[in-house]
């Protein structure tokens, strides 16, 4: 809880700065800080809701509204937050998507491992390692972890490490693209239907699925080279259309 407090601050200060609602992530933090605050049954199973799918039930809305309007209630500004988050929301209060709690704890997962990182770099208490050949080297940062329920696995690394990663898998894709091409080639030279053209055809198909996946780690990178470093992205259906205001708000 004290991290979510801390991830929860840096969303919050993440809106203010936009003049918008929190994200969908930040929402779902302080929906589990509530829950674990929480002893209503009713208001409990709103926020396990909202926290696995992203569905905004009309009991959870009527909690937060009243939380919020209560004078010197405990909880009173961060249920202040989430109703301005649902009013955002407007008309589309169902499931966000199937995956939406698992892409958020996948997240989670990740900024944990950087604040904890983080931590240790900003520790005047740490000992000093041993010198290195070069004080200006990057320290390699490269962790894993795999999700064996959405069978995914999240990777963290630095820059440069990043970089070249993704040159060596520019380069494989390459190598397999004209590996393709060659055995797709020598393929059409062969008897139709023999066992030598039909194989010939399974590895080119194999190649061709290989190459897809590394082009994709590709444009995922590239794409994260373009965009803002400093708000996370959603998938089209995960973004939340931030069309909240005092007004709306207040009408609520």
């Amino acid at each position: 809880m004290a991290l979510y407090q801390r991830l929860i601050s840096d969303g919050i200060t993440a809106a203010d700065r936009r003049g918008g609602a929190i994200d969908h992530l930040t929402a779902r933090r302080m929906s589990l800080w509530l829950l674990s605050r929480s002893r209503e049954p009713e208001f409990m199973r709103g926020l396990i809701r909202f926290a696995q799918h992203g569905t905004i039930t009309q009991e959870l809305k009527r909690h937060l509204r009243y939380y919020a309007r209560t004078p010197g209630h405990p909880h009173q500004p961060q249920a202040s937050r989430l109703l301005q988050y649902t009013v955002a929301r407007g008309k589309d209060l169902g499931p966000i998507g199937t995956d939406f709690g698992a892409i958020c704890d996948q997240i989670d997962h990740a900024d944990a491992m950087l604040a904890g990182l983080r931590d240790r770099l900003d520790d005047p208490r740490t000992p000093p390692g041993p010198a290195q050949p070069k004080a200006s080297r990057q320290q390699l940062i490269a962790l894993a972890r795999r999700d064996p329920a959405s069978q995914t696995v999240s990777f963290v690394l630095d820059d440069t490490t990043a970089r070249m990663a993704i040159e060596a898998i520019t380069i494989n894709a390459g190598d397999r693209e004209a590996r393709t091409r060659e055995v797709e080639q020598y393929g059409q030279t062969l008897p139709e239907h023999s066992y030598g053209r039909r194989n010939r055809q399974a590895i080119a198909a194999r190649e061709t699925r290989i190459t897809d996946r590394l082009c994709a780690i590709e444009r995922a990178y590239r794409t994260a080279l373009d965009q803002d470093t400093s708000a996370i992205e959603f998938p089209a259906e995960l973004r939340s259309t931030d069309r909240s205001s005092d007004h709306e708000l207040e009408l609520e």
